[in-house]
C-alpha cells in the first residue's frame, strides 16, 4: 500500500514537474513579431492588420521559414475576407513556395481561386498529381533528398564492387532508380525555376504593351490567374515575360510578386 502512494507521489509530482516546465518555456517564449496584426485581424481592424503584416515582411532582419510563411497565409485570409480573391490566390500561392505541404493553405488557395473564377490548382488528373508532388519540397528539402538517393546509389555501388553477383547487380540497378526518384523534385525544380515568378491578378486579363505607357502598342495578353515573369520595373510598370517568350509591360498593379 506504502509503495502504490509512494508510486502515485511520484507520478503526480512528474506530471506537476511537466506542466511547469512548459508555463515556464512559454513565458519565456518571444512574443511573435506580428502580435499587433494579429490582434488588429481579430479586431476587424483589417487595414491596419495588413499594414502591420506588411511592415513585419519588409523589417530587418527578415523572417523565414515557416514564420513567413504563415504571414503571407494571413495575408491571405485577409485579401479573401475583403473579397479581393485574385490578390487571396497571390497571398496563398506565395505562400506555399515555403511551406508546400500545408493541407489549410491549400484548402483556402483552392477556396480563393473558386472565388474568382479560376480552375482549380489541383485538377486531380495524373498531369497535376504528378506536379505536386514533384513540388512537394521546398528547395532545401529537395537537395537533402537527392543527397540522400545518391549515398543510397553509392552504396548500392560500394556493395557491387565488393561482393559482386546478380544480386549486386540487381542493388546497383535499384538504387540508380532511387537515386533517379529522389532527384526528380531537385532537377525539376532546376528546369523551372523563375528568379521573379508573378501571379497576374487583374480582372478579365492583362495587356501586355510594348513599352510603359498607357498608349503603346498591345503585343500580348495575360489572362487573371496566368503566371508570369518579372524582368524589369519601372514606377507604375512592370516588365514581363509571357509564357510563350512574349515580354512586354503591364501596370504594376496588375501581377502580384509571388516571391515575397
Amino acid at each position: 500500500m506504502r509503495n502504490r502512494i509512494l508510486t502515485w507521489i511520484v507520478l503526480v509530482a512528474a506530471v506537476c514537474a511537466c506542466s511547469l516546465s512548459a508555463r515556464a518555456q512559454a513565458a519565456s517564449r518571444p512574443e511573435p513579431r506580428d502580435a499587433t496584426a494579429v490582434a488588429a485581424y481579430r479586431a476587424g481592424d483589417l487595414a491596419a492588420a495588413r499594414e502591420g503584416w506588411l511592415a513585419v515582411l519588409a523589417a530587418e532582419p527578415r523572417v523565414e521559414g515557416d514564420e513567413r510563411a504563415r504571414i503571407l497565409y494571413d495575408l491571405g485570409n485577409l485579401a479573401f475576407r475583403e473579397e479581393h480573391t485574385a490578390e487571396a490566390v497571390g497571398w496563398f500561392t506565395a505562400s506555399l513556395r515555403l511551406r508546400p505541404r500545408d493541407a489549410d493553405t491549400w484548402t483556402n488557395l483552392e477556396r480563393a481561386r473558386r472565388a474568382a473564377e479560376l480552375e482549380p490548382a489541383d485538377r486531380g488528373d495524373l498531369g497535376a498529381t504528378v506536379r505536386r508532388l514533384l513540388t512537394a519540397f521546398t528547395r532545401s528539402e529537395s537537395h537533402w533528398l537527392t543527397l540522400i538517393g545518391l549515398v543510397g546509389f553509392g552504396a548500392a555501388l560500394a556493395f557491387e564492387a565488393l561482393r559482386g553477383g546478380r544480386t549486386a547487380r540487381w542493388l546497383v540497378l535499384g538504387g540508380a532508380g532511387f537515386a533517379a526518384l529522389c532527384a526528380a523534385p531537385a532537377l525539376h525544380t532546376a528546369w523551372t525555376r523563375v528568379d521573379h515568378p508573378a501571379l497576374v491578378v487583374e480582372d478579365g486579363k492583362a495587356l501586355v504593351r510594348s513599352e510603359p505607357r498607357n498608349d503603346a502598342a498591345v503585343v500580348g495578353e495575360a489572362a487573371l490567374g496566368t503566371e508570369v515573369e518579372t524582368i524589369d520595373a519601372l514606377p507604375g510598370w512592370a516588365k514581363v515575360r509571357l509564357g510563350d517568350g512574349t515580354e512586354g509591360w503591364v501596370g504594376e498593379r496588375a501581377v502580384f510578386a509571388l516571391v515575397r
